[in-house]
């Protein structure tokens, strides 16, 4: 048996880049032969050059992976699905979105490229009506700053998704189940359509 089903296997760019920008705490998973390190950090996307750009602290052990590959995993939207809520479940079931990536980790030293990428950080997630600036921290006190951070970059060289939407199920039901999300999981339902 081979797992994810292909009916889960999702490896259209557009939608997994929706699910990165939607859902941008990735989790990493840092292996080396003596060691393993997970932890959560948020990443913004460039899509052209499908490129993860982030930042850490400099205490987090993930610069110890610097140079190496690793995993990154984002979860999307999930939920419970019971027989007693959607008429053609015969037992629970959960449904769910998540992408998996794989690339190096790199890190970036040089000051300006830090700013650069802060600046892609910021566009990625601050509100657009009312941007916080990096003009509003002295240029010393920010220099401090991007020495305490470890800023990286990965290039993704895997990229795929595991979107289980109940497709093992007849319309009827699935339709059921998009109702249903309609008023409990609206972020969810919309992959169903």
């Amino acid at each position: 048996m081979k797992y994810p089903f292909k009916e889960y296997v999702q490896q259209q760019d557009s939608a997994l880049f929706d699910v990165i920008q939607r859902f941008p705490l990735a989790t990493f998973f840092c292996k080396s032969e003596d060691q393993t390190h997970i932890c959560h950090i948020p990443v913004s996307l460039c899509k052209g050059s499908k490129t993860l750009f982030g930042h850490a602290t400099g205490s987090n052990p993930i610069k110890h992976f610097v140079g190496t590959t690793v995993d990154i995993v984002f979860r999307g939207p999930d939920t419970y699905l019971s027989p007693n809520q959607v008429e053609g479940l015969s037992l629970p079931t959960w449904d769910y979105v998540t992408v998996q990536g794989q690339g190096k980790l790199i890190s970036i030293e040089d000051y300006d490229k830090q700013l650069e990428v802060m600046g892609h950080i910021l566009q990625a997630f601050e509100d657009k009506r009312n941007p916080w600036q990096l003009t509003a921290v002295p240029e010393k006190r920010l220099k401090s700053m991007c020495k305490s951070l470890l800023f990286f970059e990965i290039k993704l060289e895997a990229l795929s998704g595991n979107f289980k939407l109940s497709q093992n199920k007849t319309a009827e039901t699935r339709a059921g189940i998009a109702d249903l999300l309609s008023n409990t999981n609206p972020e969810m339902r919309s992959y169903y359509e």
